[in-house]
């Protein structure tokens, strides 16, 4: 499901409220990205685990401040201006067959977050919280 800015600010929400164990996810430049291939950048790669901490649309802002969704963690908290982002929803059944009976077991769903920059961050709603040194990903993007 590809969701509107409203819709994915709604699921963020969802997880805030439900309390949710959150893996996000990223690196860049983001893998399948030409960007990578053709420009010399820094490279860098985060994950963290933590709960949806602020997820809001403000109507008298516009452009990439007008949505923001923070993710509190242990370690320090993320906090995205995603105003300009496309969005992918997708559940586990969705998952490549060699990945979906682990992404069934572990995760809930997947929200992707697509900046304009070419940079992605997929957020994972988890069934529960994840060991230290665990790493699920089996977003099909």
């Amino acid at each position: 499901m590809v969701p509107s800015l409203a819709d994915a600010v709604a699921i963020f929400k969802k997880w805030r409220e439900d309390s949710a164990e959150i893996l996000v996810v990223s690196e860049s430049p983001f893998q399948q990205s030409r960007r990578g291939l053709l420009e010399h950048s820094i490279d860098w790669t985060l994950s963290m685990q933590g709960k949806i901490a602020e997820a809001t649309i403000d109507p008298s802002k516009k452009g990439k401040k007008a949505a923001r969704v923070v993710l509190q963690a242990t370690g320090g908290n993320l906090s995205l201006s995603i105003g300009h982002c496309a969005f992918l929803y997708e559940e586990p059944r969705e998952a490549k067959p060699d990945v979906r009976p682990e992404a069934e077991s572990v995760t809930v769903s997947a929200l992707s977050v697509f900046f304009p920059s070419n940079e992605v961050f997929v957020f994972y709603e988890l069934r529960e919280p994840l060991e230290k040194g665990s790493l699920v990903g089996w977003s099909t993007i």
